[in-house]
């Protein structure tokens, strides 16, 4: 590995070598939630964020492994925060009463309704269930792709407590007001909002629910957006509460599944998807990450992470697999966030944007 900026994916190829005691590897324990990665000139300090605690040996077995990555000052085990919530419902349920009349159940509490999302603007939400596979980079790129075919795009980086994607996406500066209003920046041609730019020194959020929806609702409703056509949504992952509360905030949008081959993250994307259904939010498909390695050299190609887990959940959720996106590697080494548009996965990704959103109607582009 040269010197090169330090990359997401960089770090969860360590991770996915690193076995525990168990004899798995910690990426495919489920148990990695997300890495974020804060560049400071030639040092850069990193987050490896778990859905659950590990033991000390464990969380000196990651900060070993990682700290040798070249340019790495610090490593440390962030626990992400769970809200406490309770599951809010969807509508209210009618019980019989006397006179074939029905009565509220009692502990309906009215949800609030959704933000006003700007006219015309069709929504999709990319979900994975677990962390570590790869969901923010998919919608970076898609959102990304989107724009390069002329489309209209903005990016909402609706995982409040796990923010990501203006890292992902390489901007440079941040928000501006204008009347009182938030004016977003782009990267690529694509609209980005997120919780990074309203923390400091990369600071953990620690919120319950209502400040949750709040800060979502500002993003959509207080914020000048160009009139997007298309609005990606990056959900937090996991099939909690937090994430639960994300898909019923907005209920108009569709939902991309993400998964890699290993079948424990088709898994819990497939459990995932089911609460999407149940929530009357359509499912597209599925995008199986990571799915395969191309050798440079004599164009092999491999599976680091096995395979058919992405068709595994398409097949449980009645969805095709829309696209599998191969680890992108450039002069030996593999690249990550933004992929050149001209490489495998960039053609992959345009040719998904293609399949989701464009459609000749009457001589007119229209998302679907």
């Amino acid at each position: 590995m040269t010197m090169e900026r330090l990359q997401k994916t960089d770090v969860l190829q360590v991770l996915a070598g690193l076995r525990l005691a168990s004899g798995k590897s910690l990426l495919a324990s489920g148990r990695v939630q997300d890495v974020l990665l804060e560049h400071h000139g030639e040092q850069v300090h990193v987050a490896v964020v778990v859905g659950e605690g590990l033991e000390a040996s464990e969380e000196d077995q990651v900060k070993e492994a990682v700290g040798r990555l070249p340019g790495v000052a610090t490593v440390k085990v962030v626990v992400r925060p769970i809200a406490t919530t309770g599951r809010p419902m969807a509508k209210p349920r009618l019980l019989s009463g006397e006179g074939g009349g029905g009565v509220l159940q009692r502990g309906f509490r009215p949800q609030p309704p959704p933000p006003r999302v700007p006219p015309g603007t069709a929504m999709l939400a990319v979900a994975s269930g677990k962390g570590g596979v790869g969901k923010s980079t998919v919608a970076v790129n898609l959102a990304v792709a989107l724009s390069r075919l002329g489309v209209r795009t903005a990016i909402l980086d609706a995982d409040v407590y796990g923010f990501g994607v203006p890292m992902l996406i390489g901007l440079e500066e941040g928000p501006r007001l204008k009347d009182g209003k938030i004016v977003p920046p782009r990267a690529h041609g694509v609209e980005v909002m997120s919780m990074d730019f309203f923390v400091r020194d990369n600071q953990a959020v620690i919120w319950r629910g209502p400040m949750l929806g709040k800060t979502l609702r500002q993003f959509v409703e207080d914020v000048l957006w160009d009139d997007p056509e298309v609005m990606i949504l990056d959900l937090p992952p996991g099939t909690g509460d937090v994430a639960l509360d994300v898909v019923q905030f907005f209920p108009q949008a569709a939902q991309l599944l993400v998964t890699t081959p290993d079948p424990y993250a088709a898994r819990v994307a497939e459990r995932a998807g089911r609460m999407a259904l149940e929530q009357g939010v359509a499912v597209k498909g599925v995008v199986e990450n990571m799915a395969y390695l191309r050798c440079g050299e004599t164009g092999e190609i491999i599976y680091p992470f096995g395979r058919g887990g992405g068709d595994a959940a398409a097949h449980a959720l009645g969805v095709e697999v829309l696209a599998r996106i191969p680890w992108e590697v450039k002069d030996g080494r593999l690249m990550g966030n933004v992929v050149d548009p001209k490489s495998e996965a960039g053609r992959l990704y345009r040719r998904l944007a293609e399949g989701l959103f464009l459609r000749e109607t009457r001589g007119r582009r229209k998302p679907l």
